[in-house]
């Protein structure tokens, strides 16, 4: 008769092989550090490629902090934030309550790039790219359970 709370049949040896937990942590760290370079590559890309943005930021910043108030509702205040809108919309951005292009910068993945990074995982470790999947997924439920 069939087991059925066992996968796979009665001879010795046969079923799934249990999969050694290091090799999910492995799969699942590496697979991050990939997706997190990607984003801050895209991040990169689109503030100092794309856009001013960065530069903007960097101006801001180099304004002390005492002389800050000062600066809010200045002409070169006005204008600052009507180049930001400006590249915000070129961007794409969404408008806020305000009609100003929102400050708040969506940041979208690549397109397929989920798959390429599944692949290159798959590659350096030996695996399939199904088994990085099925890794990633008991990798995201060990970390869920952490929380």
């Amino acid at each position: 008769m069939h087991n059925k709370k066992a996968h796979g049949g009665k001879r010795e040896g046969a079923g799934r092989k249990p999969v050694d937990f290091n090799l999910v942590l492995k799969v699942g760290q590496a697979y991050s550090e990939l997706e997190r370079q990607e984003y801050e590559a895209q991040k990169y890309a689109l503030l100092n490629d794309e856009t001013n943005l960065q530069e903007f930021f960097d101006d801001i910043n180099s304004i002390p902090v005492a002389e800050r108030k000062d600066f809010i509702g200045s002409d070169y205040h006005m204008e600052h934030s009507e180049s930001v809108n400006d590249e915000l919309k070129t961007l794409g951005q969404l408008p806020d309550v305000h009609a100003n292009s929102s400050r708040l910068i969506h940041i979208t993945r690549p397109y397929r790039s989920v798959t390429r990074i599944r692949r290159e995982v798959a590659h350096a470790f030996g695996l399939s790219e199904m088994q990085v999947k099925n890794y990633l997924q008991k990798y995201r439920e060990f970390l869920k359970d952490l929380d």
